[in-house]
């Protein structure tokens, strides 16, 4: 079981390191052990005579006290199933342990809790609620990792404990009860406790690509890699054309090309562009009539003998979301995305 967990962490993590993302479903955390659906294997037992909880797994010198599944209404109103509701011994002070034995703790890991009382409940006075944990092993000591008081307000507790600090480890869990000073009265009931891996969110810094272009040049380079074009960049009407398909499908995009209607098609991700051939104006994401250039309608695709489609560079960049650069005497750089 750990090592089908760690594979499904290492997926995840891959399936995010990729830029694939999460998918929805898994955005909530993944529950790897329900200790109410595992209450029957657990080792009940109750403890008297005492003012603090003992911190001892397998506590065998008393074994009056109980546990017993619960359905049924608890004091905030909500309406529950297959909880886990705990009596203390009747003597005072005293409580009720659970023990669950060999889980295993994954990366990521957390306990999640949520208690209270059953709707109605009376005499609550100084109950105290926690979980205790021990590794695996006679030599270390039992942690406790969490502790509160409870009294009847008509709501429920919650707690959420970070299980970072015991990754990789194999233990024993327990939650115990201690009563107040009217333990007759001081049930109280588990409604939730799981062991979940909860995935923290990464942030990834999108894969920036660098072009750079020179006039008259088919040489250009990729994030430092040297490659070449089948024709130059060249400036007309004072602004860079070339073959746009070493810009587009250098950072991912597609060009397509429409011989009967002179027509280019860009597309990257969301972003369509529509241009034609002597044509000022373009289409972009359904938009018509774009100007190419607003300060210059002489700017629009051309064919270069023998045969070759340049394109306005600046204008297909930006509107993909890059940033250009001109560098005298000749350079154009373009850097996807745009800072």
């Amino acid at each position: 079981m750990k090592k089908l967990i760690a594979g499904f962490l290492v997926l995840l993590l891959c399936l995010v390191g990729l830029g694939l993302g999460l998918p929805p479903s898994m955005a909530a955390p993944v529950v790897t052990y329900d200790f109410l659906a595992n209450a029957s294997s657990a080792t009940w037992t109750g403890w008297e005579a005492t003012t603090s909880h003992p911190l001892t797994f397998g506590i065998t010198s008393f074994t009056s006290g109980f546990a017993m599944n619960f359905s049924g209404t608890l004091e905030d109103g909500s309406s529950v199933s297959n909880a886990v509701e705990a009596y203390p011994p009747s003597a005072a002070p005293s409580g009720i342990t659970g023990d669950w034995y060999h889980i295993s703790i994954p990366a990521f890991a957390q306990l999640e809790l949520v208690y209270g009382f059953k709707q109605g409940a009376n005499a609550t006075d100084g109950v105290e609620v926690g979980v205790a944990y021990a590794e695996d092993d006679p030599s270390k000591p039992v942690i406790e990792l969490f502790k509160q008081s409870k009294t009847y307000d008509g709501t429920l507790g919650k707690a959420t404990i970070d299980l970072s600090a015991y990754m990789g480890q194999v233990g024993g869990f327990q939650l115990f009860v201690r009563s107040g000073t009217t333990a007759t009265a001081d049930a109280l009931v588990w409604e939730k406790a799981i062991l979940s891996v909860s995935v923290p969110p990464i942030t990834l810094k999108p894969v920036t690509t660098v072009l750079t272009y020179h006039i008259n040049d088919p040489a250009y380079t990729a994030n430092g890699t040297v490659k070449t074009m089948d024709t130059a960049p060249v400036i007309v009407e004072s602004r860079t054309f070339l073959p746009i398909r070493y810009v587009v499908e250098e950072i991912g995009g597609k060009v397509t090309w429409s011989a009967p209607d002179q027509k280019v098609t860009i597309t990257f991700g969301s972003k369509t562009i529509e241009l034609w051939i002597g044509n000022n104006r373009a289409i972009v994401d359904g938009k018509l009539d774009v100007p190419i250039d607003s300060t210059n309608s002489k700017v629009a695709p051309f064919i270069q003998p023998p045969g070759r489609t340049m394109m306005p560079l600046r204008f297909v960049s930006e509107t993909l979301g890059c940033k250009v650069d001109w560098v005298p005497p000749g350079e154009v750089q373009v850097t996807y995305p745009a800072p």
